[in-house]
């Protein structure tokens, strides 16, 4: 972790001196020196981090150099912050489009402020002296150079082929299921001399355990010619593997031969047999060593395998084509089964059912981890009554050295493997509760503030380095959308230990009232709870937390105290979602490295215009702030802006004017269209071509012309995957009122408006909402739009027909809502354009899944019809028809795969007379 605090404050220094701007405060001197010095302790980090645990001198000096490394990022975040500001106030356009420091720099020199100069210049020098210190302080702890040898009690482990049998609990079927893959003939298409099985988990989960059982199996023994177990662990060296693996078939050395000789010697030895290899604990992804150590294994018989244990799937794809199996926890109940055996080995039976109930309370917080069971087990063995029991079941027992320090080692292998950036993102963890769910999106945000993610695609980069962390089994309990993307994740609460040991005091969670106790100086990030009508005196033992870098705080806030930024200077996350505050401090505008802040979900009616001075704000989430009427006018200024959400704020009725000159933006979740005085106008999209994810657009009854709407050119947001098109709300009965001709000119205005608002064939979703025509648009129907998959129509009551969405290709999942005018749906709905049955044979509704139709309260008729043989929705699984009252028989050629129909306040299936079709694969009705 502090190995990427150095890196980044070398890479900062270099990038300040590359453009000479340290002449200008007169400290290009110190500048260097710092860079030099951080550059020789660099070298000695990896060393330092393994003997942090153990050495409290070691700690203590880690502390002292992340302190100044921090420090180092602050001061020089705030010099560009202060050029960045002067940038804006120039209103240039060209200085918008890129806000890197060394361009950022480049106008330092204009703005004239000797004091902030001055001040900037005794930081600097104020730094390098303490870092002068620890140099001094380095060279007395005698650290070794990352290219030496890693201490063995850390950097390796080494395992046997042995097993005791007894000590096996739970993975009886696990077992079963790897000697299966192992005896059987496998027919598929994995055709490798040999097939290679994977066992993947997280740390202490059993991995090798379960290998040695299968290994040693008697039915596995007799199977094979030749049986052969190494130990990899983190150093995948070809050479020393070959060598480990000629040991333990025949059990004699090789020491004096090369490479090429021992690759020889096994091709030899495992030609024309059956053997099993087992490679316990591998580490290493690269898939050239693989390739060159698996040569001689090709010169197998058919039927040789090798098991591999490891904690990343990475590593198991490394290992080409074969069978992963990923590794679960076990069961409360086989859990407990492994803890009674360490922790009441030497009991009576008397003692066992005094203690079983207290022991079966303890084994719930090992997470189904065995080898946290067997080692909090091996603790409570030397507890010998109920009293001590409850004790430990209540105390602060999980987070003390004598629990971790059998699991630990075994986690700490995981962290150790992670490349400096992943350590920082890793440890960031630790802020949040135990088995607290955390949106990915939301970690990936927040690591983008904290700069852990250097890149020009800083939040793609940073969803890579979560399902890194994923593949590693460092995350679990993952929820998936439909795309199997990641939405939301879990902790294990050992690896959320092991967070927070590699953390130490950087990372805290906080009870506003038990805080009194607590260190907060050194204190960077902090999760507060329990904050609850909390007063000022409350919040004043909070500002002993002067180096905050990130604030979130729990849902049960109800005020901001005025002065509370005076304080935090540094952040750069705040977190106020959820809050009941309606009103921000105007000191929010104070500061100035803020890069991410949240406040979704409160009450308060609009954004201190002081917010606008945050030059640096990255992310601003505004989601469901109800009473939202009024953003800041100078948001243009904020040009490091590149996320935006404003989901379900309905009261806010236009946007500031300049949001275009937000190059930078990859999220605007709501446009709204301004009218002639207010607001912004169709052309500030135009420039936002980087937007990705979702878009709401609305305030179309401000569009005065179809040209001004052809300056959005949404036809270029390639990367928009949602946009929903919604109009303001005219219930039918009102339709009649008003001049006949203007509202045929309207009418037709609207179709020509949202014709010209095609947006990109790369769309995925599509919702259009309350639209004014009498018919949509003909890009609707368009094949081209081969990545559609999700289309809504509502409240479109206007149109008399439906658009041939049939021809769309990947369309999943329609939802047809009001559209009142509709009486009859035929042909044209499926993409026969003369509604005649001419359509050549084509497939319509090919991949359409479900197909719901509600409120569509004069609809009488529905002739499902392709064209001449074309089959009609062939995948259809689901049918809702909701609310259609005037809808008297479906359709007799319903898909025969249909499994679930829904029908409710309709005639359909009922009062009607009319049979429902046969549907042989039916397995759910509901009429109602």
């Amino acid at each position: 972790m502090v190995d990427s605090l150095v890196s980044l404050a070398i890479e900062k220094l270099d990038k300040f001196l590359e453009d000479e701007v340290a002449l200008l405060v007169g400290v290009t001197k110190e500048l260097r020196k710092l860079s030099s010095a951080f550059t020789a302790i660099k070298a000695v980090l990896e060393d330092a981090e393994t003997r942090r645990l153990k050495e409290t001198s070691v700690k203590d000096w880690l502390q002292k150099l992340k302190d100044v490394a921090y420090d180092i990022d602050d001061i020089l975040d705030e010099w560009a912050t202060e050029a960045l500001k002067s940038q804006g106030d120039e209103d240039d356009q060209s200085h918008c489009c890129n806000i890197k420091v060394q361009n950022i720099l480049s106008s330092f020199s204009c703005f004239g402020h000797v004091v902030f100069r001055h001040r900037i210049g005794n930081k600097i020098k104020d730094a390098w002296e303490r870092l002068e210190e620890i140099e001094k302080e380095k060279n007395g702890l005698h650290f070794k150079m990352d290219n030496a040898e890693k201490p063995h009690e850390i950097g390796e482990r080494e395992t046997t082929s042995q097993v005791d049998t007894s000590t096996m609990v739970g993975r009886e079927n696990e077992r079963n299921e790897i000697v299966k893959l192992l005896l059987n003939e496998i027919r598929d298409e994995v055709k490798e001399v040999p097939i290679v099985i994977s066992i993947v988990g997280m740390g202490g989960l059993g991995k090798t355990t379960l290998a040695q059982l299968a290994y040693n199996g008697e039915d596995v023994k007799g199977h094979f010619d030749m049986r052969m177990w190494v130990c990899v662990s983190e150093d995948f060296d070809v050479k020393r593997i070959t060598k480990s693996i000629i040991q333990s078939a025949t059990g004699t050395g090789c020491e004096s031969l090369d490479l090429d000789q021992l690759q020889r010697r096994l091709h030899e030895m495992l030609h024309g047999k059956r053997f099993l290899l087992v490679l316990d604990d591998i580490w290493s992804e690269d898939s050239e060593k693989w390739d060159k150590l698996r040569l001689p294994f090709q010169a197998g018989a058919l039927g040789s395998r090798i098991i591999v244990t490891t904690r990343s799937e990475k590593v198991a794809f490394a290992m080409g084509r074969g069978h992963m199996h990923k590794l679960a926890v076990l069961s409360d109940d086989d859990c407990w089964l492994v803890f009674r055996r360490k922790a009441l080995e030497h009991q009576s039976a008397e003692e066992h059912s005094e203690l079983e109930a207290i022991g079966k309370e303890i084994v719930k917080k090992c997470g189904g981890v065995p080898l946290a069971a067997k080692t909090i087990g091996s603790v409570m063995c030397s507890r010998r009554t109920r009293r001590e029991w409850e004790l430990v079941l209540q105390s602060d027992l999980w987070n003390s050295h004598d629990v971790l320090q059998g699991i630990l080692p075994a986690l700490l292998l995981s962290y150790h493997d992670l490349p400096p950036a992943l350590k920082q993102c890793f440890a960031y963890f630790s802020i949040f509760p135990k088995d607290w769910e955390i949106k990915k999106d939301m970690i990936v945000k927040l690591w983008v503030a904290q700069g852990f993610i250097r890149s020009r695609d800083m939040e793609e980069t940073g969803g890579l380095y979560f399902d890194d962390l994923l593949r590693r089994s460092l995350l679990q309990d993952a929820e998936l959308d439909a795309d199997k993307n990641v939405l939301w994740w879990k902790m294990h609460d050992l690896v959320h230990d092991l967070a927070q040991s590699v953390a130490g005091s950087d990372c805290s969670l906080v009870e506003m009232r038990k805080q009194s106790s607590l260190n907060l100086n050194n204190l960077r990030h902090l999760f507060l709870i329990d904050s609850y009508d909390a007063g000022d005196r409350d919040w004043a033992t909070l500002y002993e937390a002067q180096k905050l870098r990130t604030l979130l705080c729990d849902s049960r806030i109800s005020r901001v105290p005025n002065n509370l930024f005076h304080h935090f200077r540094h952040l750069r996350a705040l977190d106020l979602s959820h809050a009941s505050i309606q009103k921000l401090p105007r000191t929010l505008g104070k500061l100035k490295h803020l890069r991410y802040l949240d406040l979704s979900r409160t009450n308060i009616v609009e954004l201190p215009e002081e917010v606008s001075n945050c030059r640096n704000l990255q992310t601003l989430i505004l989601n469901r702030c109800f009473q939202l009427k009024k953003l800041p006018r100078g948001l243009r200024n904020m040009i490091g802006l590149r996320h935006l959400e404003l989901e379900d704020t309905d009261e806010l009725k236009y946007l500031p004017q300049g949001i275009g000159k937000l190059s930078s933006l990859r999220t605007l979740t709501k446009f709204i269209v301004g009218g002639d005085d207010e607001g912004c106008k169709w052309g500030e999209l135009k420039h936002l071509n980087h937007l990705q994810g979702s878009l709401l657009i609305t305030g179309f009854e401000n569009v005065r012309s179809r040209d001004e709407a052809r300056e959005a050119e949404l036809n270029k947001k390639q990367y928009l995957h949602s946009i929903t098109f919604e109009y303001e709300y005219v219930p039918m009965d009102d339709e009649s009122s008003g001049d006949e001709a203007s509202g045929d000119d309207e009418q037709k205005r609207t179709e020509e408006v949202l014709e010209i608002l095609q947006p990109h064939t790369n769309l995925k979703e599509l919702e259009i909402q309350s639209y004014g025509g009498s018919k949509l648009p003909k890009w609707t129907e368009d094949p081209v739009f081969s990545n559609l998959v999700n289309v809504t129509l509502r409240e479109c009551n206007k149109c008399k027909q439906l658009p041939g969405l049939g021809k769309l290709p990947s369309l999943k999942y329609l939802e047809i809502r009001g559209m009142k005018e509709v009486r009859k749906v035929g042909g044209e709905f499926s993409g026969d354009d003369n509604n005649d049955g001419s359509g050549g044979g084509v497939v319509s509704f090919p991949k359409l899944e479900s197909l719901s139709f509600i409120f569509m309260k004069n609809w009488e008729e529905w002739e499902l019809r392709g064209g001449d043989d074309g089959e009609v929705m062939p995948s259809l699984l689901e049918l809702r028809i909701q609310y259609c009252p005037k809808l008297q028989a479906l359709p007799s050629n319903l898909p025969p795969l249909l499994q679930k129909l829904t029908l409710c306040g309709s005639d359909v299936g009922m009062s009607s007379g009319v049979p429902l079709p046969d549907l042989p694969n039916l397995n759910h009705l509901v009429i109602a």
